[in-house]
């Protein structure tokens, strides 16, 4: 009975019931589409990132004065145990040319076979013997490709291949960069080596290949510094949560727009139907019934509103992390479920709340004086 008197209450002020239902599918769809933009967008970063959490890089420690790794310490970083393998590196600015095409550029040194464990070919060979190796961006800006001939440094060398676009990497920037062989490198530039790049067997190894490495090369002098990225992926996973957090809450303000309205059309309501009140009191109606009505009146439209914003949510985050270029596989996820739920909760909740105050109104109006209103 109080559902059906609800229902032909909001059905006797139509438009004003259609607004305030619009009101509420825009406040949940802002709030549950910004949650599920700001969820694809942590996980896609996150996911760029998980391969690197169980890679440390050793560098010199610029601060001690140390701008290069002894070759005797890379040998006692290669006996440590956990480690699938250690790779140093050698780099170098200079000064890179490709016909009417120039720019200064890391150039790397490294061992042919350790490149091929860090990353893979997307056009070519890697092969460093007299060749070099260039990333994807440094192949797309030049306009190069396998067989094109790169001067470095003044010295000419042949194109082998193009890697892969890496993105976010670990340690080194591949991306815009020149690989060369350690021997051909030393050709160029008299440099030792300026970093170590080192895979780990597991997560649970981190913490231990550390203290093995800083206790076997800074236990005299403190030579390195050490860095893994399980702690940077936990601060970056941080950081993508407090924004999406603060975008939800910005979006939330259309709710409270809406929450506006509701309480609006709530108190006209009360108002237009005193003297119905006053009958229904005077016929021997509790206040808690009056209570009831008008705050099932508040429900029907928070629920058709969020029912509508939440489903409609799901298409307003996928535009939104469409238009960002972001991967749209996390739209779906379980993990977005809980933005599109949090939506529609906060819009049930935004118009009960509105209702709240009108409801407790309407039932504290006395039979005597309902009845007399005009």
């Amino acid at each position: 009975m109080y559902l059906e008197l609800a229902r032909r209450n909001l059905q006797r002020a139509k438009t004003r019931s259609i607004l305030a239902i619009v009101g509420i599918i825009i406040g949940v769809m802002a709030v549950a589409s910004i949650g599920i933009f700001g969820n694809s967008m942590k996980q896609s970063v996150l996911e760029r990132f998980e391969d690197l959490a169980d890679t440390i890089i050793v560098s010199p420690k610029h601060s001690e004065g140390f701008t290069e790794i002894d070759e005797d310490d890379i040998k006692l970083i290669k006996k440590t145990s956990y480690i699938d393998y250690a790779i140093p590196v050698k780099d170098e600015r200079e000064m890179v040319e490709y016909k009417d095409s120039k720019a200064f550029l890391t150039v790397y040194g490294i061992d042919e076979d350790d490149l091929k464990k860090l990353y893979e070919p997307y056009e070519g060979n890697i092969k460093l013997k007299g060749s070099a190796v260039v990333g994807y961006q440094l192949a797309e800006d030049f306009g190069l490709s396998p067989g094109s001939k790169l001067t470095v440094g003044g010295e000419q060398f042949k194109v082998a291949g193009i890697l892969e676009s890496q993105g976010i990497s670990v340690g080194l920037s591949p991306d815009n960069a020149v690989f060369l062989s350690v021997e051909d490198f030393d050709k160029l530039f008299d440099r030792g080596y300026t970093s170590v790049v080192i895979q780990v067997e597991s997560l649970d190894y981190i913490d231990a290949v550390e203290k093995s490495i800083d206790h076997a090369v800074n236990r005299r002098d403190e030579k390195v510094d050490i860095r893994d990225f399980e702690s940077l992926i936990e601060n970056i996973e941080a950081s993508l949560s407090t924004m999406t957090q603060f975008l939800t809450a910005i979006a939330a303000i259309s709710l409270l727009v809406a929450g506006v309205s509701i309480l609006n059309i709530m108190l006209m309501s009360t108002m237009e139907r005193t003297k119905e009140i006053g009958v229904m009191r005077a016929i021997g109606a509790f206040r808690e019934t009056i209570l009831r009505i008008f705050l099932l009146e508040a429900l029907i439209l928070g629920l058709i509103g969020s029912v509508v914003g939440a489903g409609m949510s799901l298409v307003g985050g996928y535009l939104i992390i469409s238009m960002m270029g972001f991967t749209t596989s996390y739209v779906l996820d379980l993990s977005s479920v809980f933005y599109v739920a949090e939506g529609f909760s906060v819009g049930i909740l935004t118009a009960v709340a509105s209702g709240l105050y009108p409801a407790w109104k309407a039932s504290k109006l006395e039979p005597i004086e309902a009845l007399r209103y005009e």
